[in-house]
């Protein structure tokens, strides 16, 4: 058994922040977790290897529950999609996944890849084959003709070798396309039920898929135990996913009252992707990115910002999501989304619950992982200060540890692919 020790430990429940704390690590759970001092003789017994982190804090691994892994920040990504194979978008997207690994996020809501590219991921980290976060992954992404990601093919390439997703119309051709993902390895279904901010044909606020369509998805993914998300920014798409029962909402940029209403009363997740605003609004970069994006991002700011303190307001189930991959929005920088919730009102702890217990709700595997809680996975992180006094201290992460071994130590990844059974670490 592993001991590690710390200044405090914040378990994620949002309720207990223990001082001088300790968490015992069997194999690869959650044995305990306690005060040092009421589990001095445990830590004292020579069997028993021990890790002390003075002057740090201890949280669970933390959860991107948004990301794109193939992109990193490109200002017009759809160039890459074109330009780039399957196998070679594979490579980069392990090396930003281990960013984020880096960055304290053990586990990453994959929202659409090329070629199930993010399935390979998933379970390529769960053999143990590559170092890399948790992954629930939603293959490819579901539109319509006109929609958010229907973009212009260059001749000779079909829309599955040149986009993220499928192209679907009518409620016939969206189930099929479910239960392709699912047969694949899906762990959700991700709709793109409303326009969106990097397509050029598409308006943010205009429906696309039509209350059939979404509601087909919602039943053969929740007939097969799958959640569905939905990219929804636009008022009108947000309430049709609501009333559908989508379990999620990405973006959710322009909510009014009775959105942040029904999707309190339904349960509705929300996932506002406030990084991804932020990074495309900044001056100093406007000139590097297509108009078109430059003009939706000023659109949607402050109505995004007021949209989820609105939320706030309404007690919705917020969660942490960055869309990372989007323009100038980082793979690593994913602690700026906890970070922006805490400067637009929201508290610190709520914000860490957010990107912890709530997410791993949200991603139906809190029953592993969310929390720090015996029985439970041993995914966390060992932060440089107190974030519930500065934030910031999110930055500064001193140690990963994923299924009870260490992964990542001072900002670099320990791994050794040349071992028999996989990745082994020491």
């Amino acid at each position: 058994m592993l001991v590690i020790e710390a200044s405090q430990v914040v378990d994620g429940t949002g309720r207990n922040v223990i001082a001088n704390g300790l968490i015992v690590v069997d194999g690869e759970r959650i044995g305990s977790v306690g005060r040092r001092e009421e589990m001095a003789s445990l830590a004292q017994e020579g069997r028993i290897e021990r890790l002390s982190f003075p002057g740090c804090t201890i949280l669970p691994g933390l959860i991107d529950a948004h990301v794109h892994t193939s992109f990193n920040g490109e200002p017009n990504y759809w160039d890459i999609v074109f330009q780039q194979t399957a196998p070679y978008r594979t490579l980069v997207s392990l090396r930003n996944i281990q960013k984020d690994l880096r960055a304290g996020f053990t586990t990453l809501r994959v929202m659409g890849e090329k070629g199930f590219l993010d399935i390979a991921l998933k379970k390529a980290s769960d053999e143990g084959l590559i170092v890399a976060p948790r992954l629930i992954v939603a293959g490819q992404n579901i539109t319509v003709t006109g929609g958010h990601a229907d973009i212009w093919v260059a001749p000779g390439i079909s829309y599955e070798e040149g986009l993220g997703g499928v192209i679907v119309d009518g409620p016939d051709e969206v189930r099929k396309a479910a239960r392709i993902q699912m047969k694949a390895g899906a762990d959700l279904v991700k709709l793109l039920v409303t326009g969106g901010v990097m397509s050029e044909g598409s308006k943010p606020g205009v429906q696309h898929m039509s209350m059939d369509e979404i509601e087909v998805a919602v039943e053969e993914a929740h007939r097969l135990g799958k959640r569905v998300a939905a990219h929804a920014q636009g008022t009108a798409g947000i309430k049709a996913c609501v009333r559908a029962g989508v379990d999620s909402i990405e973006h959710g940029f322009y909510l009014d009252e009775e959105a942040c209403e029904m999707m309190a009363k339904a349960g509705t997740y929300y996932v506002p992707t406030l990084s991804a605003g932020a990074t495309m609004v900044r001056d100093e970069i406007s000139d590097k990115l297509p108009k078109y994006v430059v003009a939706k991002s000023l659109a949607a700011r402050d109505r995004a910002v007021e949209s989820f303190k609105m939320a706030l307001s309404f007690g919705v189930k917020v969660v942490a999501g960055t869309d990372a991959g989007s323009p100038y929005n980082y793979h690593g920088d994913n602690a700026q989304e906890i970070e922006l919730m805490v400067k637009y009102g929201m508290d610190p702890m709520k914000a860490l619950v957010a990107a912890t217990k709530t997410a791993a709700e949200c991603l139906g595997i809190d029953d592993r992982v969310g929390t720090l809680e015996s029985g439970k996975l041993a995914d966390l992180v060992v932060l440089e200060g107190d974030p519930l006094k500065n934030i910031a201290a999110l930055r500064k992460v001193k140690a990963v540890m994923k299924g009870g071994k260490l992964v990542c130590k001072n900002g670099e990844i320990l791994d050794d692919f040349f071992k028999p059974g996989g990745t082994q670490v020491n």
